[in-house]
């Protein structure tokens, strides 16, 4: 990753026209030029001429953006905002250090193979003794107040059983073995779950494509129906599926909170878990792991690993630009669960501007046989930002109250996207508006029964 000083000449390249105000997000709410792409900028330039110090207001500038990448696609010089941006929280956690709450997670548990689930169990365990459920739109409201959660926030529940819990303890799933090749070791027998590192769902069939599924931490805690549905969908499509039981967080919250040596640490185990299997592809239904394992994986690993880091990156694709541009799939309208529907569709941030993909979930949204209405400004940033939400949480909703109203006025039974964050974040924004459209994943519209 490129420190902040190696971004001088970046920086240097923005003339202050002022374009990026327009369509950054947290300029939009609050009108102020240091919360926007090019007040932050002007900032960053001033600290590397020490003009400015690390003060309080200026690690409060860098955590109010929400890294929709809007800033850097409409600005004429093509600077790269976001990652100046990224880079300056990296020099503040390097000067700094990171809040003890933050830097306990991200070290402790985040990047602890057997932490995260069991922390992520008991908090599964404990979410009916804080929250009480809001059964119609499947989500949570808090008993009484507790730090950071909203007396209105429509908190997401965690999943009685993680989807890659599910994997390890289904072995009627684990069909006919593939033919094991050196760098592909079979797994072990049924029974013997201590040494299993992947689920593969396939028949014996050398033909077939072999797909790594990446879960990331949404899918595998709070939306395992997600995962299942791409499962199903990709075993339809003719593929061979293998899911690395020891994968790990992708490592972009870390990141984006300038934990640089976290990410890399799990960048790097989630490489060993996948290149262990002769995959021919890699995929997620995450739009922002999908950034992150196509083009940040890169930015870390890089210079130390640069040939395991590009044969792996090379194989991710989005779960829709692999159904369509590789697998090809083309499914008759009369069998799917949509027709007549009207669905609008949300370009996440990080599929549209960070990995160029636009048509494909369309092309699935019209080919479940549903019509698809456009909303005024489907690329419109939904305001979640990672844990921009969480710290941010008001901030975050006055960017998402554009969004949920775009979509109310669509008249849309469903709103689909392809990140699990922005259906949560559009989810608790339609729930403020009142509003009862269902939101979806794209992929759950290939299958008879997309979730509430």
């Amino acid at each position: 990753m490129k420190t902040l000083k190696q971004f001088a000449d970046e920086i240097n390249k923005c003339v202050l026209c002022g374009t990026c105000r327009s369509v950054c997000p947290t300029f939009g709410v609050v009108q102020r030029e240091p919360a926007s792409a090019r007040g932050k900028v002007a900032l960053c330039g001033a600290y590397l001429n020490k003009e400015i110090e690390l003060s309080d207001v200026f690690i409060k500038q860098m955590n109010e953006c929400v890294q929709c990448m809007a800033c850097k696609t409409a600005c004429p010089n093509d600077v790269n905002v976001p990652d100046i941006i990224l880079a300056a929280r990296a020099e503040v956690a390097k000067e700094r250090g990171l809040p003890f709450a933050k830097s306990f997670i991200f070290k402790n548990i985040l990047d602890s193979e057997r932490f995260m689930p069991a922390a992520m169990k008991f908090a599964s365990k404990l979410q009916g003794l804080l929250f009480k459920g809001v059964p119609e739109e499947s989500g949570l409201h808090r008993r009484f107040p507790l730090p950071l959660i909203d007396e209105m926030r429509l908190v997401p529940q965690l999943a009685e059983r993680f989807f890659l819990e599910a994997r390890s303890q289904k072995p009627e799933d684990i069909g006919n073995i593939p033919l094991p090749t050196p760098s592909t070791p079979l797994p072990p027998p049924a029974g013997d779950r201590r040494s299993q590192k992947s689920e593969v769902r396939s028949q014996n069939n050398n033909s077939r494509p072999r797909i790594g599924f990446f879960a990331g931490c949404l899918i595998n805690y709070m939306l395992p129906n997600i995962g299942e549905a791409c499962l199903k969908v990709l075993e339809r499509a003719g593929a061979s599926v293998i899911v690395p039981l020891d994968q790990h967080c992708c490592g972009m919250p870390v990141l984006g909170n300038g934990d640089i040596e976290t990410a890399k640490s799990l960048a790097l185990k989630n490489l060993e878990a996948f290149e262990k299997y002769e995959l021919d592809y890699i995929t997620t239904a995450c739009a922002t792991c999908g950034d992150g394992l196509k083009r940040r994986f890169k930015e870390l690993l890089g210079d130390e690993y640069p040939e395991r880091v590009n044969a792996f990156s090379s194989k991710v694709r989005d779960i829709t630009e692999l159904l369509v541009n590789e697998l090809q799939i083309s499914t008759p309208n009369s069998q799917l669960p949509t027709p007549n529907s009207i669905v609008t569709y949300h370009d996440p941030c990080h599929l549209r501007r960070g990995q160029g993909i636009a048509d494909e979930p369309r092309e699935l949204i019209e080919m479940s046989g549903a019509k698809l209405k456009e909303m005024s400004h489907p690329c419109r940033c939904c305001g979640l930002g990672g844990s921009f939400n969480i710290t941010n949480y008001d901030f975050s909703m006055e960017i998402n109250r554009s969004k949920a109203e775009d979509i109310k006025n669509t008249g849309a039974d469903i709103v689909a996207t392809a990140c699990p964050g922005c259906m949560i974040q559009i989810k608790d924004g339609l729930h403020r508006l009142g509003a009862d459209t269902k939101v979806v994943h794209v992929v759950e519209l290939l299958l008879h029964s997309p979730s509430p």
